[in-house]
C-alpha cells in the first residue's frame, strides 16, 4: 500500500483571456470591492473574486476618485446583463 503525498498538488494557473480589461473603482465607490472586466468584444461584467484570483489579476486601470459617473455607468451595464 502506498502513502498518500503530504503536500497537495499545485492550483492551477490560468491567464486572464487576451484582450481583457480589468477596471476597479475606489474604495468608496460601491461595496469598494467589485472589478469589472470590458473584453474586447465591448461585454462588460463584473468579475467574480473566484476569477480574478484564478487568473492571478492585476487592475489594469482604477476608476479615480470623484469619477462616479465612470462606475455607476459600468455597475448599470453589469445589473442590466443580470436581469
Amino acid at each position: 500500500m502506498t502513502t498518500p503525498p503530504t503536500t497537495p498538488p499545485p492550483a492551477p494557473v490560468f491567464a486572464k483571456p487576451q484582450g481583457l480589461i480589468l477596471v476597479k473603482g475606489q474604495k468608496e465607490m460601491g461595496d469598494g470591492r467589485a472589478v469589472f472586466g470590458i473584453w474586447p468584444s465591448g461585454y462588460v461584467r463584473q468579475i467574480t473574486a473566484a476569477e480574478f484570483a484564478l487568473w492571478g489579476a492585476k487592475v489594469d486601470y482604477w476608476i479615480p476618485s470623484g469619477r462616479d459617473d465612470e462606475y455607476n455607468q459600468l455597475a448599470a451595464y453589469d445589473r442590466a446583463l443580470r436581469a
